[in-house]
C-alpha cells in the first residue's frame, strides 16, 4: 500500500491548524482535490463523523464518502475511504513546534481488486507521485491560509 506523508512547519498555533483541519466545510479552500463539500453528518467532526465530497483527480471526477475513524483532539484525526475501486486513509497530525506547529499530513491507499494486478503498477507509478504532488500543494496552501491569518 502506497503512503505519501508530508511534514510541514507552520507559524500558526496548534489550536488554529486543529481548527482548520475540523472545519470540514472550508476543506474546498485548502485541499486541491476537494471541489466541494456535499454533506456533513456533525457540525463539530468527531469520531464517527460522515462526509461527502465531491473531488477530482486528474480528469475524473467523482464523490466519496469519507468516516472520521480516530479523532484525539487537538492531536490526530484519521478519515477513511472505502469506494469501489480505491481505499484511503488519511492522517492529520498537530504537534507544537517551536511557537508554531508542526502538520504531519499522510495518506494511505490501495487500489481495489477490480485493478488488479494492473492495480499495483498504476498505485506505483502514477498514484504515488500524483497523490504526493497534490498532497504537498495542499498542505501548502493549508499553510498559506493559516499564516495569512495569523
Amino acid at each position: 500500500m502506497p503512503v505519501v506523508e508530508i511534514h510541514q512547519h507552520i507559524e500558526a498555533p496548534p489550536e488554529k491548524v486543529w481548527d482548520l483541519l475540523c472545519d470540514i466545510r472550508r476543506a474546498p479552500e485548502w485541499v486541491t482535490v476537494m471541489l466541494e463539500t456535499l454533506y456533513v453528518s456533525d457540525d463539530w467532526i468527531q469520531k464517527g463523523s460522515v462526509y461527502r465530497e465531491r473531488s477530482k483527480v486528474g480528469p475524473s471526477t467523482s464523490i466519496t464518502e469519507w468516516t472520521i475513524t480516530a479523532f484525539d483532539p487537538p492531536h490526530v484525526q484519521v478519515h477513511e475511504t472505502h469506494e469501489r475501486t480505491l481505499s484511503v486513509k488519511l492522517t492529520m497530525e498537530v504537534e507544537p513546534d517551536g511557537d508554531g506547529s508542526m502538520l504531519i499530513h499522510r495518506t494511505e491507499f490501495k487500489m481495489l481488486p477490480v485493478f488488479r494486478p494492473l492495480g499495483w503498477l498504476v498505485e506505483q507509478l502514477f498514484g504515488k507521485r500524483t497523490m504526493s504532488r497534490e498532497l504537498n500543494q495542499s498542505v501548502q496552501n493549508a499553510k498559506r491560509l493559516l499564516e495569512s491569518a495569523s
